[in-house]
């Protein structure tokens, strides 16, 4: 049986309660991803916030011009023409990793927490894969919660 791979990645608080709201399901990247739809894809709010505060399933990644990105899925990145055109620029290839089940997590795990697991923890400036057996994905397995139907829930766990 092949074990889920997990992943960490870094996004911007207002990103994050997109995502929770269900108006991002599409998370972009200035380069490809590598990695397999079935992924867990756990989101990390950058600082002031510094938490892992979401967790969701990558169902597909797409790795294509910035244009088509925009003209396939402008209505899943909940972001403006000029942000997206400003992000993507100087970019041939982009990646749009397609997520769904986007699940609250409760608490929220700290950077604090997750240093004291992991004492060399960073959080990731592109991505960080995390091995099944790493000192980060059992913290986030065994300290966290997924709230149940979390875009009904309204980011109850956010507001921490």
């Amino acid at each position: 049986m092949q074990q889920t791979e997990n992943i960490l990645i870094s996004v911007e608080y207002n990103h994050v309660l997109n995502m929770l709201n269900g108006r991002k399901t599409a998370e972009l990247r200035r380069r490809p991803v590598r990695i397999k739809p079935g992924t867990k894809v756990w989101i990390y709010s950058k600082m002031p916030r510094g938490k892992v505060e979401l967790v969701a399933t990558a169902d597909s990644i797409v790795a294509s011009s910035p244009r088509d990105l925009w003209n396939r899925y402008k209505a899943r990145v909940a972001i403006s023409s000029p942000d997206f055109e400003a992000y993507f620029a100087g970019v041939d290839i982009g990646c749009a990793i397609l997520l769904r089940d986007i699940r609250a997590l409760r608490p929220a795990l700290g950077l604090t927490m997750l240093r004291e697991t992991s004492k060399s923890f960073q959080p990731p400036q592109f991505f960080k894969r995390l091995d099944n057996q790493s000192a980060e994905l059992r913290c986030l397995l065994s300290c966290t919660a997924l709230v149940p139907n979390s875009l009904s829930v309204k980011g109850s766990c956010l507001s921490s």
